[in-house]
């Protein structure tokens, strides 16, 4: 036995969708440029401490170095 009907597919639903996905696209991306300056601020920041202490623990690994050639000049 057929039966008949109807379907009502609304598609503006999935238009309001795609449109607050593209506009909450263009406000991440919009609030990413503007603090770009402080993201490049923070990652040059954390490659100069890095590098700070890097020189910190070599120059003590120098001294160490430099202490114990001078206790073996002093033994010999």
């Amino acid at each position: 036995m057929a039966t008949t009907g109807s379907i009502d597919v609304n598609l503006d639903n999935f238009g309001d969708m795609v449109n607050n996905s593209a506009n909450l696209g263009a406000e991440v991306t919009g609030g990413v440029a503007d603090q770009g300056d402080l993201i490049g601020l923070a990652i040059g920041l954390s490659i100069a401490i890095g590098l700070l202490f890097g020189v910190v623990i070599l120059l003590l690994a120098f001294i160490v170095t430099l202490v114990k050639k001078t206790k073996n000049i002093k033994s010999a």
